[in-house]
């Protein structure tokens, strides 16, 4: 396991497993989930906040916002020994009971699941097939492809919650998915949801296996949860229909994970009563003895084909599962095919230690990472320098001999949200989006501004024809993480400086900040090296102060300005939050106390800039035994600025440390 995957499972198991930290994390992460959320705590929208959890929780447990950052990840995990990867589109719909709401692809309630009337055409249905169907491509033969039907939207979701089928649109869809996935050789893993929509869910994926699972083995498996008291009962009707219509059970057990939103009254009462449940169905299905079914007597009815799936984070049931199987297949007695998962970022000491279970001179069982895909949000710089860029031609005061823009995309999602965003803009000419054409456009232009996920830049940059496209031109880099040097490498040798000025790619890094989107940005300007084209510089400028003001730094120091430029943003939010709560505290309506507050910091910034020193202002709000003075004796009684200095110089030490810089003398670490 590479060293840096490491350490963020330690990171994240240390908070998992302590109860005081658990708790807020979760609360943190909900409040972050909720739609409607300002700029500042939107995760779609907040550059700062996106890259924290996505550099933690999101690279943790997740493959990539992006089919390359995706398939990346695919790779890294076979190559550890998995056999394969489940891969599933991130969007579901979350019920929670509590309140009789539900979260996710759409936010409903029950009275809205109960009215909504079904359409003949749903967007919804649409976007998630799109989504599903594009997945199929980023995983190979022997991979499985996870479903999450409620993804599909409200019409699907209130189709489940009544126990019906879907709307004939969704079962196309589903019938498209599972023929391309038979013909590919790839199964499909029909995920259990919330208890409010499970029972439409498993109606339509027994409908599924009775159609696909004909040729003696699983293409569709059900999931069951053992966790739930009604399970058997749910099992024993699928193997009757199973053994009635001659078609393989696909039977992918787990405990339950929404124990949390789901009706309590459903769940066993005691952990012991669900492991005994789910160790009695994996070893039933291993001995192929299930109730009444491979059982002995005037009730026995014959057991059917079943293929077996345990995804389990226990460890104790699938290595009894696995030796158990190993026991029967050597002594001769029937068993059914098994195969074994665990969730991506999550007990990966039970995964490697099936590996090992194996007997001599065969392969490993065959043990599966389960992961999910899809974009965190829409954060882009990119997008807000575009717009930028075209609000400033439209006034007249543009970057000089810059007149025509083209922006490139890769999914069909952001060329459709970019043109309707400029439609105006495109349909004067002045702006063309690009879709998987990135060579092209690059060849059209003659400045590049590279804004790709940082996970996505080598793949990017190594693609046929980029590098050839590029000579003779000015690439900005806005991608955090990479260096001038770094990317220079990637498109040798037109960046060598024994190239000629006409073929030479020349690079500039810079770093924007979250404020980017308000064309507010503070922006780093790297010092490029000797001999960079003055021309270049200028024009460099001129772009990036379209999204607010830029600054000159030595490469050396970059590492510290992505935290003094990037991370006291989100400081600043902090200091806003605790006052906004102070001030409802003592009676001001909160939104009262947001516009004053926010108003207030903005004042300050703008005397700050005219020159006025921090202390003098300071001096000048304050009188003798005055409310002011106070107030910022009690944040020097706390040590509030030796604490502020300090978390600047926290967030700098980690970024010198993940930019692998060497050590500095103020460093909060040695």
């Amino acid at each position: 396991m590479p060293t840096g995957m490491l350490l963020r499972s330690l990171l994240i198991a240390t908070i998992s497993s302590n109860r005081f930290l658990l708790s807020p994390s979760l609360s943190l992460l909900a409040f972050f989930s909720k739609p409607g959320r300002s700029y500042l705590f939107d995760v779609d929208r907040n550059p700062v906040l996106h890259a924290l959890l996505k550099r933690t929780l999101y690279n943790q447990f997740c493959a990539g916002e992006s089919e390359q950052s995706t398939r990346k990840t695919c790779r890294a995990l076979k190559d550890l020994g998995f056999k394969g990867v489940i891969l599933t589109y991130a969007k579901e719909i979350v019920f929670d009971h509590s309140t009789n709401t539900s979260h996710g692809a759409s936010s409903i309630s029950e009275s809205e699941l109960q009215s909504s009337s079904e359409v003949k055409h749903d967007a919804e249905i649409a976007a998630w097939a799109k989504g599903t169907l594009d997945t199929i491509d980023l995983i190979s033969e022997g991979d499985v492809l996870a479903l999450k039907t409620t993804g599909a939207g409200i019409t699907v979701g209130k189709a489940f919650n009544n126990g019906d089928l879907p709307p004939q649109q969704m079962l196309d869809a589903l019938d498209e998915i599972s023929t391309r996935c038979k013909e590919r050789g790839i199964k499909i893993i029909v995920d259990a949801e919330s208890q409010h929509f499970q029972k439409g869910i498993a109606r339509v994926t027994l409908e599924l296996m009775r159609k696909f699972n004909r040729d003696g083995y699983a293409v569709i498996y059900n999931t069951y949860q053992a966790y739930l008291k009604g399970t058997p009962a749910v099992l024993a009707h699928h193997l009757s229909e199973a053994e009635k219509d001659g078609f393989t059970l696909g039977l992918k057990l787990v405990r339950g994970a929404y124990i949390y939103s789901d009706d309590r009254a459903l769940i066993h009462d005691t952990k012991q009563d669900t492991d005994n449940a789910y160790n009695t169905i994996a070893q039933g299905a291993l001995r192929q003895h299930i109730g009444d079914f491979g059982g002995q007597g005037p009730n026995a009815r014959k057991f059917p084909s079943v293929n077996l799936f345990l995804a389990s984070h226990n460890r104790e049931s699938v290595i009894e599962a696995q030796r158990l199987y190993l026991q029967r297949t050597r002594e001769g007695k029937p068993t059914v095919p098994v195969s074994f998962a665990q969730l991506h970022g999550m007990s990966d000491e039970v995964s490697f230690s099936l590996l090992q279970e194996k007997e001599a001179g065969q392969g490993p069982p065959d043990v599966y990472k389960c992961s999910t895909w899809g974009s965190m949000g829409d954060r882009n710089l990119g997008t807000a320098i575009l717009k930028s860029l075209l609000q400033a031609q439209s006034r007249g005061d543009g970057v000089p001999n810059c007149d025509r823009f083209v922006a490139c995309v890769h999914s069909e999602g952001s060329e459709k949200r970019l043109s309707e965003q400029f439609a105006d803009e495109k349909k004067s000419g002045k702006l063309s989006i690009r879709r998987g054409e990135n060579v092209a456009a690059v060849e059209e232009s003659t400045i590049v501004v590279l804004g790709v996920d940082p996970a996505d830049v080598e793949e990017t940059l190594r693609a046929e024809g980029i590098k050839e496209a590029l000579k003779g031109k000015l690439l900005i880099s806005i991608a955090a993480g990479w260096t001038r040097a770094q990317i220079e490498d990637l498109l040798k040798p037109f960046t060598d400086s024994s190239a000629s000025q006409i073929e030479r790619t020349w690079v500039l890094r810079t770093l924007p900040n979250m404020a980017a989107v308000v064309s507010q940005s503070i922006t780093a300007i790297e010092e490029p090296e000797k001999g960079f084209p003055d021309h270049y510089r200028e024009i460099a400028d001129a772009i990036l102060k379209q999204i607010g003001g830029t600054v000159n730094i030595q490469p050396r120091l970059m590492d510290a300005f992505t935290a003094v430029g990037g991370s006291t943003p989100a400081f600043f939010a902090v200091i806003c939050d605790a006052f906004i709560d102070a001030a409802v505290a003592v009676g001001m309506p909160r939104a009262a106390a947001q516009s004053t507050i926010y108003q207030s910091m903005k004042g300050v910034a703008e005397m700050l800039q005219s020159g006025i020193h921090p202390g003098v202002l300071k001096d000048q709000g304050t009188s003798p035994e005055g409310c002011t003075i106070g107030g910022l004796m009690v944040l020097e009684e706390a040590g509030v600025r030796g604490h502020l200095g300090k978390s600047l110089r926290e967030a700098v030490t980690l970024a010198r440390l993940m930019g692998g810089d060497n050590p500095h003398v103020n460093d909060t670490r040695h």
